[in-house]
């Protein structure tokens, strides 16, 4: 088990933060600083109650707390690590990522997020897919995948090699799918800016942060 691993439960009580700082502004006691020091301190003291309590509303109307605990026991070999990482964060890095929403004419909501020294749009402009989070990114991967025409290579390719690279597709993102399910899948970095999928036992999906979003950056 590595530092990675272990600022992953960092990195959600920052992503947690920012949700719960967006509707509640105005509660100093919601800022996402206090909420990740919070989280730290749920940890200390092994209270998926007071973890889940940390939550913002719309992550607790799809995620029960009865399965939120049993994540939590099935992470508890990390918890040491993650406050080990806590203890121990780089000042540099001690500042979570802010971000918002802002409602525009026609009832359209722009998500915002801090990128260095700018705030950025990451989804809601028309037709953009969101890209807003690591998940979402391999969500939007797998669904264009899926919808891949390969008609033009019909013409370019044996017909048996064609259905080969459709089932080798088809096999991996199946599988891909599978591991973004799994509790704690995704890794990420200590600076929240890269992440890490692992999928059919030796394989990895990563990506990295940008300006425009979570872009895949290496797939094997």
């Amino acid at each position: 088990m590595n530092a990675r691993r272990g600022s992953r439960w960092l990195g959600l009580a920052v992503a947690f933060g920012v949700a719960l700082g967006i509707g509640c502004g105005h509660r100093q006691a919601r800022s996402p600083t206090r909420l990740r020091d919070a989280h730290v301190q749920a940890l200390r003291a092994d209270d998926p109650a007071a973890a889940y309590a940390l939550l913002a509303p719309e992550v607790q109307a799809t995620v029960s707390f009865e399965e939120f605990e049993a994540r939590w026991k099935s992470d508890s070999a990390e918890h040491a690590q993650a406050i080990a990482a806590a203890e121990s964060l780089d000042p540099a890095l001690q500042d979570p990522l802010h971000g918002g929403t802002t409602v525009h004419p026609g009832g359209r909501v722009l998500h915002w997020t801090q990128v260095d020294d700018a705030l950025q749009i990451t989804d809601g402009l028309p037709g953009r897919l969101d890209t807003s989070t690591p998940a979402q990114a391999v969500r939007a991967f797998i669904a264009a995948v899926r919808r891949a025409d390969l008609a033009e290579l019909r013409s370019l390719m044996h017909e048996p090699l064609l259905a080969a690279l459709e089932e080798d597709w088809s096999t991996r993102v199946d599988a891909i799918e599978r591991a973004l399910e799994e509790p704690g899948a995704l890794e990420l970095s200590a600076d929240l800016h890269r992440a890490e999928l692992r999928y059919e036992g030796s394989r990895v999906l990563t990506l990295e942060q940008t300006p425009a979003g979570w872009r895949i950056t290496g797939l094997r």
